[in-house]
C-alpha cells in the first residue's frame, strides 16, 4: 500500500478575506547567476535577533565558519560565513557588520559533511540546522516564531510551502526547477524531524500540480505525505494562515499540536545542508514591480551589495520585501541577506497628476472595483511611491474588515488603540492580526494600520513581561522574609 494520502482535491483555504492586487513588473522565470563580487557586507541581524560576532578582524575564515552566534529558541544559533575570505568587523547606525574581502566559494564547507536520513537523529540534524544557518527558515505554531531546539520532541505536522502570492517574490516553480534535487533531499530529512506518525503537507498551486507526481516519484517509502492545493489570494502563505487552514482541513489535528511551516528555499536549504553539507551561503532574490525595467530572478552569494542586482538608477524607492510586506531599504548600502527573496521597485511620482479624479483608470486597480481595469482586467501600471494625497481620519467603510484574513475588525481596534483604549483593542482580536498589511494597502484614507497594530503588540507584551517580572521579585521577597 502506498505510504501517501493524496489530499490534492482538498484545498486549503483562507476562511476570511484575502485579496491579491495585480501590479506590473511580474518576473519571469528566467534565472541569472550573479558572479560573486569581490567584497561580501553580512548585517549581524535576523528575524529580530542580533547575533555577536565570533570572528576578529583580520582573521582567515572558510566556508561555513560561524562569523557570529546568538543564544535563542533553546541553543545556539550561527551565521556561517557564505565565502572564504578575510574578515573585518565594524560598528555602523544600522548594527554590526562582518565584512569579507577576497571572497571566495569552497565546493566544501568548514565543519559540514553530507549525511544520509535514515543515519542521523533528529537532535543531530537540529544541531547541524542551527549551525548551518537552516533553522530560523523554520516556523513553530507553538512559538510563533522559530521552533525550540531543545523540545522533547517534533512537530505533529510540518507543512512545506510552494506557493507566494505577494507581488513579487521568488517564485516556488523557479525554486523547484533549479533545485528539485535538493528539495527532495529536504522533505527526506523533515520526516526525521517529525513525531512519531506525523506528517509532511506540501502545498502547491492545484490538485493536478506536475510537482504533485513528482513528489510520488522521488518520495516513495518515505513519509506521509499529504497534497493540498490552495488559492492564489493573498496572504494564503502566512505561516499562520497556513496553519490555521490545515487545522480545519485535518480534524485530527488538535490546537496543541505543533506545526511548522517552510518555504521552497528553506527546503532546498535544509536538503542541501544535510545531504551535501553545505550551510546556507546564497538566495535566490527577484527585482520586480512597476519600477523595475528588467523583473528578474537572480542567484545571489549572502552579502552581495543590492546595488548589483539590476535595479533601476532613476530614484525608485526599493522595498525588501514584497509590495505588502516589504520595507525600504538602501541599495546603495545594504546587501542582500540570509533571509531575502524579493526587492519590489516602486516607482516616485515625478509630475503632478491633473483631473485624475474624472479619469476611468485603465491603468490602475482598486480593491472597491471603482476602476475601469476591473473590466479590462489590465495591471496597475501607475502605482508609486506617492500617498495621492493626505491621510484622513478612518471613514468607517469596512474594507479593511472584508479583506482582513485574520476575521478581525481593523477599523475597530484603531479606533480604540486612537483613543489609548488598549485593553479594548486587546479584547477585539488585536493578537489575532497576521500583520499582512492588506488592511493598509486598501485604506482609503491610507492609515498604517498594520504598524500600529504592531505597536501596540510590542506595548502589551513589553507590559506583561514587566508584569511577570514585578510577581516574580514579590514571589522572592516573601520566600527570603519567609525563611528569615
Amino acid at each position: 500500500m502506498s505510504p501517501y494520502t493524496d489530499k490534492g482535491s482538498h484545498e486549503l483555504r483562507l476562511k476570511h478575506g484575502g485579496f491579491t492586487p495585480k501590479i506590473a513588473g511580474r518576473p519571469t522565470r528566467d534565472l541569472v547567476e550573479l558572479t560573486m563580487p569581490n567584497r561580501l557586507v553580512i548585517d549581524l541581524k535576523r528575524g529580530g535577533l542580533s547575533y555577536s560576532p565570533a570572528v576578529r578582524s583580520g582573521e582567515e575564515v572558510a566556508f561555513g565558519r560561524p562569523l557570529a552566534t546568538v543564544s535563542a529558541a533553546g541553543g545556539t544559533l550561527s551565521l556561517p560565513a557564505p565565502a572564504r575570505g578575510r574578515v573585518s568587523v565594524s560598528e555602523t547606525e544600522a548594527g554590526t557588520r562582518v565584512v569579507i574581502d577576497e571572497a571566495t566559494v569552497d565546493t566544501t564547507a568548514e565543519g559540514f559533511a553530507a549525511h544520509v536520513p535514515e543515519r542521523v537523529s533528529r537532535e543531530q540534524i537540529n544541531g547541524i540546522l542551527a549551525t548551518g544557518g537552516v533553522w530560523p527558515f523554520l516556523w513553530s505554531s507553538r512559538t510563533r516564531g522559530i521552533p525550540r531546539l531543545d523540545a522533547p520532541e517534533g512537530p505533529r505536522a510540518i507543512i512545506v510551502n510552494f506557493v507566494l502570492t505577494e507581488p513579487f517574490r521568488a517564485r516556488g516553480r523557479v525554486i523547484i526547477t533549479r533545485s528539485w534535487a535538493r528539495i527532495v533531499a529536504g522533505i527526506r530529512f523533515l520526516q526525521r524531524m517529525v513525531s512519531d506518525y506525523g506528517s509532511i503537507e506540501i502545498v502547491l498551486t492545484a490538485p493536478d500540480d506536475p510537482v504533485a507526481k513528482m513528489i510520488y516519484q522521488d518520495l516513495s517509502g518515505y513519509a506521509l505525505i499529504h497534497i493540498h492545493s490552495v488559492p492564489l489570494v493573498y496572504p494564503i502563505e502566512n505561516p499562520r494562515i497556513l496553519v490555521d487552514a490545515l487545522r480545519r482541513d485535518d480534524s485530527q489535528l488538535s490546537d496543541d499540536d505543533e506545526i511548522w511551516v517552510l518555504d521552497s528555499q528553506g527546503v532546498e536549504a535544509l536538503g542541501a545542508c544535510m545531504s551535501e553539507g553545505l550551510p546556507v551561503g546564497e538566495r535566490v532574490v527577484v527585482t520586480g514591480g512597476p519600477g523595475q525595467h528588467d523583473p528578474k530572478h537572480y542567484v545571489a552569494r549572502i552579502g552581495t551589495p543590492i546595488s548589483g542586482l539590476g535595479l533601476p538608477n532613476d530614484g525608485a524607492l526599493v522595498l525588501r520585501g514584497g509590495l505588502l510586506t516589504g520595507v525600504p531599504v538602501d541599495p546603495a548600502s545594504e546587501s542582500v541577506g540570509f533571509d531575502d527573496d524579493s526587492f519590489f521597485c516602486l516607482p516616485r511620482a515625478t509630475e503632478r497628476e491633473t483631473l485624475s479624479l474624472i479619469r476611468p483608470g485603465f491603468t490602475r486597480t482598486s480593491y472597491n472595483r471603482s476602476f475601469a481595469s476591473r473590466l479590462t482586467g489590465h495591471y496597475d501600471s501607475h502605482i508609486t511611491a506617492s500617498l495621492r494625497g493626505e491621510r484622513r481620519a478612518c471613514i468607517a467603510c469596512g474594507i479593511c474588515e472584508n479583506v482582513c484574513p485574520a476575521g478581525i475588525m481593523p477599523q475597530v481596534i484603531h479606533r480604540y488603540l486612537h483613543r489609548g483604549m488598549t485593553d479594548e483593542a486587546a479584547k477585539s482580536g488585536l493578537d489575532l492580526c497576521v500583520e499582512c498589511n492588506l488592511c493598509t494597502y486598501v485604506c482609503p484614507s491610507k492609515i498604517e494600520l498594520t504598524q500600529q497594530f504592531v505597536q501596540a503588540k510590542q506595548q502589551i507584551s513589553a507590559e506583561r513581561k514587566e508584569m511577570l517580572a514585578v510577581e516574580a521579585r514579590a514571589h522572592g521577597a516573601n520566600r527570603t522574609e519567609e525563611k528569615s
